[in-house]
């Protein structure tokens, strides 16, 4: 039973990887985005994750991209939407178009906090106390689109004063 997890797993994820790279940045649910491949390489090498947990991840990860595929597609339209409507004048538009984007980030953060937990489950209590409250590295998420293990952000020092 294991080993036929095990080939699985090795199986599913070679099927991932011969998909490429795919497009960097903040996005819902594409492969560089929230979700991509490169979590599951990640999760299995930063948490030490067994057969089974690859397994789980790999299906929550999976689960979250079909959730969410499209949706890059209808935020860029209504991007386009909200551009022309600001050049319009159009004030009317705007509620309801950026009503529409809030509608479409809500379920990505759904589909991405579901995965999330369904991660979260399987993971043994010493990789949880590893996890902390950093719950944004399950699913490949983080602050402002950046991925846990990257860089921090700058910090600015207090102006000198040179009287």
């Amino acid at each position: 039973m294991k080993l036929n997890l095990l080939l699985i797993t090795i199986a599913a994820t070679g099927l991932v990887f011969a998909q490429g790279p795919g497009p960097r940045g903040r996005g819902f649910g594409g492969p560089g985005g929230p979700g991509g491949p490169d979590t599951e390489t990640r999760l299995t090498k930063t948490l030490n994750l067994n057969a089974t947990q690859q397994g789980a991840v790999h299906t929550a990860l999976q689960e979250h991209r079909v959730a969410t595929s499209g949706l890059n597609e209808q935020m860029h339209t209504l991007n386009t939407q909200l551009h022309a409507a600001i050049k319009s004048g159009a004030t009317d538009q705007i509620d309801k178009i950026t009503a529409s984007m809030a509608t479409l980030h809500q379920q990505e953060q759904a589909s991405q906090s579901k995965a999330a937990a369904k991660i979260y489950s399987t993971l043994t209590d010493d990789q949880k106390t590893q996890v902390g409250d950093h719950l944004e590295m399950l699913t490949g998420g983080g602050p402002g689109g950046r991925g846990p293990g990257g860089p921090p952000p700058a910090r600015r020092s207090p102006p000198q004063n040179n009287n």
